[in-house]
């Protein structure tokens, strides 16, 4: 793939004449999709081992709405940088440059796609290897035998039981409210087991690595690029792609996957 191996001559064709979007962004989305995969693995690894099913399903369509409207807000600013900090662009607009400077980036993001599929397959690997163990969920069995146990009293034609299951409906309830509390603590005492254990210590060190050179991979993908939409030198385009991805790479460092 020539964005990869040899991004000079990929861009001096791709930005030669009118400039499609389709590529990019479709890079864009592929790597929304990678952060929403990797995620997902990470929470659901997590969710078998709290005592509740499905505890952390409603945080799920969240952090996906976030992760797909950050990684298309973020291309928009790099788009934006591009084309206001780029010289001879600056302030008077060019035909076709903002397409070009929405490109770059959206091309940019392929080292990351990769990335994050490389983070996910490790991921895989690893977390068997960790050995961590399930929270106790003993209020949680508690609330289904009594669920259970009301259920079986559920019949519309006998009104002595629909009392009884009347009467057992609040033990139901604070059984579930108690299994909840539980679910919590177990999650909070599994995150603190994650942070602990040196698998997932080595994982997480490793993962902020490939992020890291994955970025700075794009970076330069990117710098070649706008030095053949702007016209202007290697040095300076190096200059222009530097602060963001520096910027990236800093919060990859200071935050990056990990509980």
């Amino acid at each position: 793939m020539d964005i990869i191996t040899h991004p000079d001559r990929f861009f001096q064709e791709r930005l030669s004449g009118e400039v499609s979007l389709w590529l990019p962004a479709a890079a864009v989305l592929a790597t929304a999709v990678a952060q929403v995969v990797f995620i997902n693995l990470f929470l659901s690894s997590i969710d078998r081992l709290v005592p509740y099913p499905g505890f952390l399903g409603p945080a799920m369509p969240a952090a996906h709405a976030a992760i797909f409207i950050t990684v298309c807000v973020a291309w928009l600013l790099l788009a934006a940088h591009f084309r206001i900090f780029t010289p001879g662009h600056a302030g008077s607009p060019r035909q076709g440059f903002f397409r070009k400077a929405l490109a770059v980036p959206g091309y940019g993001r392929v080292p990351v796609v990769a990335g994050y599929i490389i983070l996910s397959v490790l991921f895989v690997v690893v977390w068997p290897m960790a050995g961590i163990a399930p929270a106790p969920g003993e209020k949680y069995h508690e609330y289904l035998d009594a669920e259970a146990d009301m259920t079986a009293h559920l019949n519309p034609k006998n009104p002595s039981e629909m009392q009884k299951a009347h009467e057992l409906l609040p033990h139901v309830v604070s059984l579930q409210h108690e299994a909840r509390e539980e679910a919590v603590a177990g999650y909070n005492q599994v995150i603190d087991e994650i942070q602990q254990n040196p698998v997932m210590t080595a994982f997480f060190a490793a993962a902020k690595g490939l992020l890291a050179l994955s970025a700075l991979w794009g970076g330069v993908i990117m710098a070649f690029g706008l030095k053949h939409a702007a016209g202007i030198s290697m040095k300076t385009s190096a200059v222009l792609v530097a602060l963001p991805v520096g910027l990236e790479i800093l919060f990859i460092i200071m935050s990056g996957p990990g509980p």
